[in-house]
């Protein structure tokens, strides 16, 4: 797939009377619309069946879109076959474009998250962490899957310089903070990285309560070409810097480790740093561009990589 040029970040506004004309048009009832950033999404009945829309406010951004319900698709598939009872991803019943901008029409849930960022509540994530661990020993189980993204692509190692081009870029935005030893660490990737299965934006704010499983949602970044354990360490940072709780974040990591074979040990307590050097990094960039000033906890994380105190 040709990635040069296309602009996955850009938002542009839609003008929601037309979204609501065009549904109705099509036999649906439009009970709820609302653009929030890349997307406008919302809610809408037909048949006495309710359903939940997202529509990419540009092609570009419906490229990730398209991605996702590659994903929705292949992993319930996938969950299915496997028997798994502990989560699952959004039923994707109908596709395609409006003005030359791609939706999808996926089953609508009502729910509390797993926990939250604004403002921080992470209080009955513990519960949900051995599913959550379990989840992520999924996806580190799965081979030859293939998402949109993927069709085409590059690995990491062969993009390195692309790679590591953006990752110096956030550096030479925040060295102020002193990070110059964690740079390095991000340079052991390039001898570390195996691709994986990952999820992309795996967080709990990302994952729906429904009874004894949870409803994992927004997978426009999903790769099996990104590195494994990359789920694993997006988790583990966002939940240390973003929702403030470096201690639940630990036990997360630890019941990671507990799970895997003394022999992966090794291979995982190497491989997670560089990953998460580059999440660091990256925090401290979005922190400044974010205009926070409180790094407390992104300090904190620093401090327990240089260390090794990460568990």
């Amino acid at each position: 797939m040709d990635t040069k040029n296309r602009d996955y970040v850009t938002a542009q506004t839609i003008q929601k009377e037309e979204v609501v004309n065009y549904f109705i048009n099509n036999g649906y009832q439009v009970l709820d619309i609302q653009q929030l950033w890349r997307h406008v999404h919302g809610k809408l009945e037909k048949d006495n069946k309710i359903f939940f829309f997202k529509i990419a406010s540009t092609s570009s951004i419906g490229e990730r879109t398209r991605n996702e319900v590659s994903w929705n698709k292949q992993i319930n598939q996938l969950i299915t076959r496997s028997g798994i009872d502990y989560f699952i991803t959004p039923k994707v019943y109908e596709t395609g474009t409006f003005k030359g901008k791609f939706f999808y029409l996926s089953d609508y849930y009502v729910g509390k998250l797993v926990a939250s960022k604004y403002p921080p509540d992470t209080k009955g994530l513990k519960s949900w962490l051995n599913k959550i661990t379990k989840t992520n020993q999924f996806f580190l189980s799965l081979q030859n899957v293939t998402f949109y993204r993927d069709i085409n692509s590059d690995n990491l190692i062969k993009k390195w310089d692309g790679y590591f081009q953006k990752v110096n870029g956030w550096y030479e935005e925040v060295k102020e903070n002193q990070l110059q030893e964690v740079l390095e660490i991000v340079k052991e990737l390039k001898t570390t990285y195996k691709p994986g299965v990952n999820h992309g934006d795996f967080v709990p704010w990302h994952m729906i309560q429904a009874n004894k499983k949870f409803i994992l949602i927004d997978a426009e970044h999903a790769s099996s070409q990104s590195p494994r354990y990359y789920d694993i360490c997006y988790f583990f940072h966002r939940l240390y810097t973003s929702a403030n709780d470096p201690n639940t974040a630990k036990d997360y990591l630890n019941k990671i480790r507990d799970n895997i074979s003394n022999k992966e040990k090794n291979i995982f307590d190497k491989a997670i740093r560089p990953i998460l050097a580059s999440r660091i990094i990256g925090g401290f960039w979005d922190a400044k561009n974010g205009d926070l000033d409180e790094l407390k906890y992104h300090q904190k994380l620093k401090d327990d990589l240089l260390t090794n105190n990460l568990y």
